[in-house]
């Protein structure tokens, strides 16, 4: 248990994002505007946060416009699912963003 309190979930998440599964292209660290996205997926207008705390409040006008500009939907996640098993949580991201591709394909 020592092991999974030192790990990073975002270089967990990583491990099973990079290797463009099941077709999908994510990118680390992708800059957008005033922001970096951890995770972006632009064939899926998909982005993913890795999140203590999802709810806290922000100033996030800018974010907002690049988001309605862009389509994208930004999904956080919370680190302790991802150090808890971070394949479940990688299964759930590609299952959302593979639908979302075939969508804005059309």
């Amino acid at each position: 248990m020592e092991a999974l309190t030192k790990a990073d979930p975002q270089a967990l998440l990583w491990q099973h994002l990079k290797d463009t599964p099941q077709g999908l292209f994510f990118v680390r660290d992708h800059p957008a505007e005033d922001f970096v996205l951890p995770f972006y997926c632009e064939e899926a207008h998909l982005a993913i946060e890795v999140d203590d705390d999802p709810f806290r409040p922000r100033d996030d006008a800018a974010r907002e416009r690049w988001q309605d500009r862009h389509k994208v939907d930004i999904m956080q996640v919370p680190p302790s699912h991802v150090l808890r098993n971070a394949g479940e949580v990688a299964e759930a991201i590609l299952d959302i963003a593979t639908r979302r591709k075939e969508r804005f394909a059309k």
